[in-house]
């Protein structure tokens, strides 16, 4: 079975707006970097053809199913976000590749996300609150 990771990035460039943003994804590569620093013959937008600073804020071990990578994922979204109606929280002009995980930095969004990707690492499992209807 492939095992999975959950990780936080910090993505930044200088040139437009958002100089900087959060991600939120998952990866089966042992390293997370490898996941942002991806490029394949398919792939039109990859991340760093955008953004060129970048950093991995907070990884999981690589011990979840990609189910539950997703739920994890997913719920920190879910959280953070709240009311919104979607977690990409601004205009593109390309279709970057992970668009919809990102959103522009907020220092307080960042640590809340941080602090639910703690407690799945503490639990080593899906805790119950991951799990989504």
């Amino acid at each position: 079975m492939k095992l999975y990771k959950v990780y936080i990035a910090k993505l930044k460039r200088k040139d437009i707006y958002p100089y900087t943003v959060l991600k939120v994804g998952i990866t089966a590569y042992s390293d997370a970097m490898n996941r942002i620093n991806y490029r394949s013959d398919g792939e039109c937008y990859p991340i760093t053809n955008y953004f060129t600073d970048n950093k991995i804020m907070k990884a999981s071990q690589r011990i979840y199913s990609e189910e539950q990578a997703k739920q994890i994922e997913a719920f920190i979204i879910k959280e953070i976000k709240g009311t919104e109606e979607y977690f990409h929280n601004w205009w593109e002009h390309d279709q970057i590749d992970g668009i919809t995980e990102m959103r522009a930095w907020n220092y307080d969004e960042y640590k809340k996300a941080r602090t639910l990707l703690d407690e799945a690492i503490k639990s080593l499992a899906v805790p119950s609150q991951f799990s989504l209807p």
